[in-house]
């Protein structure tokens, strides 16, 4: 029988693509970004090529409020590598003003309060060396 703690591994960091490196550059700085369609007047989410809703290359990145609506959540106890350290942890799908869905998890919240609709904003959290990932809190 072994005395040696299980050790947690390091968060992951995110791996930048030739389409996502604005999305990541923004984070380090504490700015959401979001693409932005103006053929369609949408935003999208996750970073792409090409704009989901007209087809078009011609995307621009904007900033997003970072503000949004708590859509739905899971309470996670048997942690993704990396996570280990904050388990058991809540992720959940935000809805955000600007109009895209992202997954996050939440922080600073008990999850026996937690409500469909209830307000959240983004805040980031450093990973890696000189990286940061979003993640959502309660606003207010």
């Amino acid at each position: 029988m072994s005395d040696k703690k299980t050790e947690a591994k390091p968060r992951p960091a995110p791996r930048p693509t030739v389409t996502s490196a604005p999305f990541w550059d923004a984070a380090k700085q504490g700015k959401l970004v979001l693409q932005y369609d103006r053929k369609a007047g949408k935003y999208q989410y996750w970073p792409r090529p090409i704009g989901i809703h007209s087809g078009t290359q011609n995307l621009e990145w904007r900033e997003a409020s970072g503000r949004g609506k708590l859509y739905a959540w899971s309470e996670v106890y048997v942690p993704a590598r990396g996570f280990e350290d904050v388990a058991p942890y809540v992720v959940a799908a935000v809805d955000l003003d600007e109009g895209v869905r992202m997954f996050a998890r939440l922080v600073n919240v008990d999850p026996a309060t937690l409500k469909g609709g209830q307000r959240l904003r983004v805040k980031w959290e450093t990973v890696g060396e000189d990286g940061r990932m979003f993640v959502f809190e309660p606003e207010g």
